[in-house]
């Protein structure tokens, strides 16, 4: 396996992920950014559109390095260029996101701590 190239992995558990690969060792793989696959079938028009979305559901942890056992997973493939260009879209896009929306929550505390408190307390006599 190629370090720092896109995977297809399919668990035993039978998830299906996206991930970067930073390490491949005997009884390890270490990934990074893991994405769970889901496929989508609309009613209305009988199409299926495959989705990714975290694996993790923190943005700090999915940046973290992985240790996944290999006897967890089932199969592995290197992905074509088309699905990996897909899937690091995917995290850029999420990022910025997430990024600006901490920012916006940021303006917004600040402003908060900067406005005059409408708390006013009177002096008992």
């Amino acid at each position: 396996m190629d370090q720092g190239e896109v995977y297809f992995l399919k668990l035993n558990s039978g998830e299906d992920l996206l991930c970067q690969l930073v390490g491949d060792e005997e009884e390890y793989l270490f990934i990074t950014q893991p994405y769970r696959v889901d496929l989508m079938q609309s009613t209305a028009t009988m199409t299926v559109t495959t989705t990714i979305m975290r694996w993790i559901p923190f943005e700090s942890l999915m940046e973290e390095t992985i240790c996944l056992d290999k006897k967890n997973v089932l199969t592995y493939m290197e992905v074509d260029d088309i699905v990996a260009m897909k899937y690091r879209n995917t995290i850029s896009d999420q990022s910025k996101k997430e990024r600006e929306e901490t920012m916006d929550r940021l303006l917004r505390m600040s402003k908060l701590l900067q406005e005059p408190s409408s708390n006013t307390f009177g002096t008992l006599h």
